[in-house]
């Protein structure tokens, strides 16, 4: 019994070493889509971006204009980029979206995709 332990407990150790244990993927926060985040206009109100999104994971009561959509996650032990959408609001209605969540949406100078009302 103590020689079957002994070698249990070897393999075990031998395998955490290598790293061929499953380590659980972790998200937190907003979890969104593309065609969601791409339906998006200048000029909604809360209320339609909400039931497009939902409300943001955490409200912040000193930024009441401007909704933060966060998401974290580590895969394989390792933390991936944050993404982040930033939607601003004057008199609830949408006036500006900064797009951080999927980078391959940023352009070639690797600026987010901004899309701000015409003040012209």
């Amino acid at each position: 019994m103590k020689t079957f332990l002994s070698a249990l407990f070897l393999s075990l150790s031998l395998l955490v070493g290598t790293g061929c244990l499953y380590k659980v993927p972790i998200q937190q926060g907003n979890i969104l889509k593309k065609e969601d985040i791409a339906s998006l206009q200048v000029g909604m109100t809360k209320r339609q971006v909400a039931l497009i999104l939902g409300t943001p994971a955490i409200a912040d009561p000193f930024h009441q204009d401007r909704w933060d959509y966060v998401n974290t996650s580590k895969i394989k032990g390792k933390f991936q980029p944050v993404k982040k959408l930033t939607i601003y609001f004057d008199h609830d209605v949408v006036t500006r979206i900064e797009d951080h969540y999927f980078p391959e949406n940023d352009n070639a100078d690797n600026e987010p995709e901004n899309k701000e009302a015409n003040t012209h």
